[in-house]
């Protein structure tokens, strides 16, 4: 391509001119409008002094399916797997898959993404993301004490390590007076020796750490130009994509471009209803006061090539080839043929407008109802008085009451606006799929049977998931192919990084270009509990299964799988062991059957040859346990014959020994009872004498008796 940039920036005046985008006056409009019913803004009917209020039928509508369908990609650990060309290419795509997830859940804000994405479908037709890969540069600064000569080489060789400050000095720990000392005492010039005395070195350096990271990022709708020959979400294929953004000029000059001070924001299309319908805070603001730019960057074909142009103002600051388009778009109903899809709120916006006609009217009538009007006459009535309608009030008036003042009389709001309402609510659950029995929002649910229930549910399930597959194919698909693509062309070294709960090595070197992919989202299946029943009845039809040979450990660890997350757990690996990671040992085809039944008689003849071996050995084994046995019976009974006498002698010695010392004691008790006997005797004796020394005296001096005759003469003493 040989085009000078007027040329080009002429091709990009023509495509801008005629795509859809800020120029599409209509799409604007439609789009801005949507904004403005969801966020209940007044439709411009409105009347003075009358009901103003507005239904939030396309917000509750948008914010009941939003859930659902996030649900179905965010529950699981895996949004999307990558298909396996062969047996040998299985492990290979297995990690892929979760390094890929991994990267657009983990490393990137991917439940704001999907919910940003979702809900700019749902509300403005279409949804976009933009995906590139980006050199991160982050800079740090580092001080170090007291480092060799030696690790200061070592930080001025790395490349990512600028050296700020450096001081240099002598060893504080060697004395010097020493070593010049030991030089004169070694002949040598003290200063050569002072001169090589080691250095050490304070150190203040700068470190640049360059990383490599997909990025994702939401875009706003109208912040997109496509080419009106777009005939799908698909961009791939698009003639013409532009993406408009503003940035300050520092930015720019930041990522290498050369932009001048003067370039301008140059803003001549500001068609931006959509942007202004979402400026509820006074949001908008002069951006060239803040040295801000309109950068467009621009994705053509020139002459069946697709080159990428980034315009600022009237300057193409970049000029390059390129083999992709880095944006997936979704949308939640398909247009045949055409690019711009529908939306949830064109679905819901005219209901809004006449459901909150309807509550008006409703209002309005319960207003008069309450304050009615009334025929007055002024010269007898006090009409300020008449103005002010409280409980309580008083009107003052002359003369009868009856004939100064008369009631109007207002027809009552028909019944039928009420039924006309719950219409239009019917109307809007058959448009979108969102009714209050998916919500848990209809209070009189258990009247109804629950097949009917059930009819009603499933048919507003199939309408979500229809939508939730539509993302599925189109735009997140994409998402994951584009993530693929930039990570292989552009990740230059292995990462490491925890998948399903271990560290592991990816190198996305050696991946291979794939085309191939299946989102796995649980699409299709009913509701959870419906989920729930049909996996216990495949697991159990599997346990049957695995007798005959229709079924195996991983397909059963698939099951399990799918009922972990369908119970709310994300990585099924923290409840069961994957056969696939672990897988058995090959079986050795068998033999053939005469080689096996000869095999069969010779194991036969060895093992009798083994038996007589083992029995021989057996004989000769009892023969000398026997032969052991009767030496050691003999060699006891002599033992035994010998303690035998060993013990005569040695009892014969002991009860001569107690026949000795029994003899002496009956010798000494012998003595002892003699000298005990003598000793008593000759008490007795002593005592004796005592005694009749004691009767002697006793009777001596005992008291005499007068004897005395019948006349009382004394006679005699006795």
């Amino acid at each position: 391509m040989n085009l000078r940039d007027e040329e080009i920036l002429y091709k990009i005046d023509q495509e801008e001119a005629i795509a859809y985008g800020v120029n599409d006056a209509a799409l604007s409009d439609d789009r801005a409008q949507a904004i403005e019913y969801y966020l209940g803004e007044p439709f411009g009917n409105e009347q003075e002094e009358r009901s103003q209020v507005v239904s939030f039928d396309v917000q509750d509508t948008i914010e009941s399916a939003l859930p659902q369908l996030l649900k179905v990609f965010v529950a699981g650990d895996r949004v999307v797997q990558f298909i396996p060309r062969g047996p040998e290419d299985e492990a290979s795509a297995e990690q892929e898959t979760d390094y890929i997830n991994y990267l657009v859940m983990e490393r990137n804000p991917g439940f704001e993404i999907f919910y940003v994405w979702f809900k700019d479908a749902l509300l403005s037709k279409n949804g976009y993301v933009k995906v590139w890969y980006e050199e991160e540069k982050s800079e740090e600064e580092e001080s170090y004490t007291g480092l060799t000569e030696a690790q200061v080489q070592a930080l001025a060789s790395d490349n990512d390590i600028e050296i700020l400050e450096l001081t240099s000095y002598t060893d504080p720990a060697i004395d010097q007076m020493a070593v010049q000392d030991q030089a004169i005492a070694a002949g040598i010039d003290p200063m050569i020796a002072l001169a090589n005395i080691p250095m050490l070195s304070d150190v203040k350096i700068k470190i640049t750490n360059t990383q490599g990271k997909v990025k994702i990022r939401n875009v706003a709708p109208e912040n997109m130009m496509i080419s009106v020959d777009t005939d799908s979400p698909d961009l791939q294929e698009s003639r013409f994509v532009q993406h408009r953004e503003s940035t300050t000029i520092a930015e720019l000059r930041k990522q290498g471009f050369d932009v001048p001070d003067d370039v301008g924001f140059t803003d001549t299309d500001n068609f931006q209803e959509e942007s202004n319908a979402r400026d509820i805070y006074e949001e908008q603001y002069d951006r060239t006061q803040f040295d801000e730019v309109l950068v467009k960057d621009t994705y053509m074909m020139i002459d069946g090539e697709r080159w990428r142009f980034v315009v600022v103002g009237n300057l193409v600051i970049l000029k390059e080839k390129a083999d992709h388009v880095p944006f997936a778009c979704i949308t939640p109903m398909l247009m045949p043929h055409r690019h711009i899809g529908r939306s949830y709120a064109d679905l819901t916006m005219d209901i809004q407008l006449i459901k909150s006609t309807l509550i008006r009217g409703q209002l309005d009538n319960m207003y008069l109802s309450n304050n009615g009007r009334y025929a007055v006459d002024s010269s007898r009535v006090n009409i300020e008085d008449m103005l002010v309608s409280r409980p309580g009030g008083i009107v003052r008036i002359q003369g009868d009451p009856g004939s100064s003042i008369m009631p109007l009389s207002h027809p009552a709001f028909p019944p039928t606006s009420f039924t006309m309402v719950e219409y239009m609510d019917s109307m809007k659950e058959k448009r979108t799929g969102v009714t209050a029995y998916n919500q848990g929002l209809d209070a009189n649910s258990l009247n109804k049977t629950a097949t009917g229930v059930g009819m009603v549910m499933n048919a507003a399930q199939q309408r979500l998931e229809l939508v939730a597959r539509t993302f599925a194919e189109t735009g997140v698909k994409q998402l994951f192919l584009l993530v693929h693509k930039l990570v292989r062309q552009n990740q230059m070294k292995s990462d490491v990084v925890r998948l399903r709960n271990r560290w592991v090595e990816v190198d996305p070197r050696g991946w291979k270009n794939r085309a191939d992919l299946m989102v796995s989202v649980g699409l299709g299946t009913g509701s959870k509990d419906q989920q729930l029943a049909y996996l216990n009845t495949i697991l159990s039809l599997q346990e049957k299964a695995l007798g005959v040979g229709l079924t195996d450990g991983v397909r059963i660890y698939n099951a399990l799988s799918r009922l972990t997350q369908n119970a709310g757990f994300k990585n099924p690996d923290e409840f069961w062991t994957n056969p696939a990671e672990n897988p058995p040992q090959q079986q050795e085809p068998a033999p053939d059957p005469t080689e096996q039944a000869i095999q069969g008689q010779l194991a036969i003849e060895q093992m009798k040859i083994e038996a007589d071996k083992e029995k021989i050995a057996a004989q000769a084994e009892i023969d000398r346990m026997k032969a052991e046995m009767q030496l050691q019976q003999e060699q006891l009974r002599s033992a035994n014959d010998v303690a035998i006498e060993q013990e005569k002698v040695r009892a014969q010695m002991e009860l001569e020994r107690w026949k000795a010392e029994l003899q002496a004691q009956v010798e000494l008790q012998k003595e002892a009872m003699k000298l005990e006997t003598q000793r008593a005797i000759k008490e007795m004796d002593t005592n004796a004498q005592i005694m009749s020394s004691e009767r002697m005296a006793m009777a001596m001096n005992k008291p005499k008796t007068v004897i005395r005759d019948a006349e009382g003469k004394v006679i005699g003493v006795e």
